[in-house]
């Protein structure tokens, strides 16, 4: 104990001397922590971010603006829900915490994109699909006619002509040769088929669809076609109406 003591004493100066190195420097971290960092980094100064989505560029940018913030462009995407220049995405999100000053990055719609529609004459159906498909485009309805001068199989005609600008995802429909008109015209047997199915079964014999019914059968895929209202194998002239009684679930209340 008096070892320590006199060490304390003849140390007395270097012990004060860190002691107030530690204090001076655990006040200057406080100062530091406490007032330099937040005047610094502007703590306490964050603002909640207002939603610009669905805004023109020019009203998001002075909502922004108004509150402190920047706005920058980000880019461009196709979106038919909303008009062209319309703020879709900002970034950081609406209703966040964020500094004013703070840039905020929008994506503005482009608008409804149009396609250009191509050539699908000349070709099979198969191709002509494919090639819609490809361009952004639906194949829509299929309509078969014979025709004395186009391949059996072959598009001979298309809804809209080529070249002409259409919105994206628009349906084309298409009208395919059966070839040369036969002699006589034989009802096929579409009971069982789906209605898509059996529509297009009796285009390409050379006959129309009539009246379409409904009735109740769950035991049957909805719109399974149950009767027709001519036997198959019946002979009937080019454009014969056939009447077709399809499959629902349930009465409609």
């Amino acid at each position: 104990m008096n070892r320590l003591k006199q060490w304390f004493t003849n140390h007395r100066t270097v012990v004060l001397g860190l002691s107030s190195t530690g204090l001076i420097l655990l006040f200057l971290l406080f100062v530091f922590d406490h007032i330099i960092m937040p005047i610094y980094t502007h703590r306490g100064e964050e603002e909640e971010l207002p939603d610009v989505t669905e805004k023109t560029f020019d009203e998001a940018r002075e909502i922004l603006e108004a509150n402190g913030f920047f706005i920058i462009k980000e880019g461009e995407k196709y979106d038919a829900t909303y008009p062209e220049s319309t703020v879709i995405f900002q970034n950081p999100s609406p209703f966040s915490r964020v500094k004013k000053g703070r840039r905020i990055y929008v994506t503005l719609s482009a608008g409804e994109r149009m396609i250009q529609v191509p050539r699908v004459t000349k070709i099979s159906e198969r191709d002509a699909e494919f090639i819609l498909t490809r361009a952004g485009l639906v194949l829509g309805e299929v309509f078969f006619e014979y025709h004395n001068y186009h391949l059996n199989g072959e598009v001979f005609a298309q809804s809209i002509d080529e070249g002409m600008e259409v919105v994206e995802g628009t349906a084309v429909d298409i009208t395919v040769s059966m070839g040369r008109s036969p002699s006589r015209f034989v009802v096929p047997d579409v009971i069982g088929k789906s209605l898509v199915m059996a529509k297009r079964i009796l285009r390409r014999s050379g006959l129309d669809v009539g009246y379409i019914s409904h009735e109740v059968d769950e035991n049957l895929i909805p719109d399974t076609v149950i009767r027709q209202s001519v036997e198959p194998g019946e002979d009937v002239h080019r454009g014969y109406r056939v009447d077709l009684i399809v499959s629902k679930l349930e009465e409609e209340v």
